[in-house]
């Protein structure tokens, strides 16, 4: 199962942990696999070439995880415009988890700003 965990502080998200394999099916062929790689690659192309963050990244392929944190001082039109990447990622995400519960968990934890 890949289970994406998004970090909201206050109403806003401020980044996510995406951590598993979806098993859906055998690599190469898993669909499910693929939409949630998509979504999740291009969130943090989008905050990187569409809004000109830096996010800390963290990743260990073999095991399907991909960390990416908001930094903690950021310009207030760069934070609205990284929110409006990662809820549209969200949606995308929790469209994918209704249709394959089994394979895909989406969840917000709140955070303090301070805990970036």
């Amino acid at each position: 199962m890949t289970s994406v965990e998004f970090l909201r502080a206050g109403e806003r998200f401020i980044g996510f942990k995406a951590k598993g394999h979806t098993g859906f099916a055998p690599a190469g062929q898993d669909i499910v696999c693929a939409g949630v790689s998509t979504l999740v690659q291009t969130a943090v192309l989008g905050l990187q070439e569409l809004v000109g963050l830096d996010p800390q990244i963290q990743q260990q392929q073999k095991q399907g995880v991909l960390n990416c944190r908001i930094p903690a001082v950021v310009d207030p039109k760069k934070l609205e415009q990284s929110d409006l990447i990662l809820n549209l990622m969200y949606l995308g995400l929790k469209q994918i988890a209704q249709e394959y519960q089994k394979f895909v968990q989406v969840s917000v934890k709140e955070v303090q700003k301070d805990e970036i």
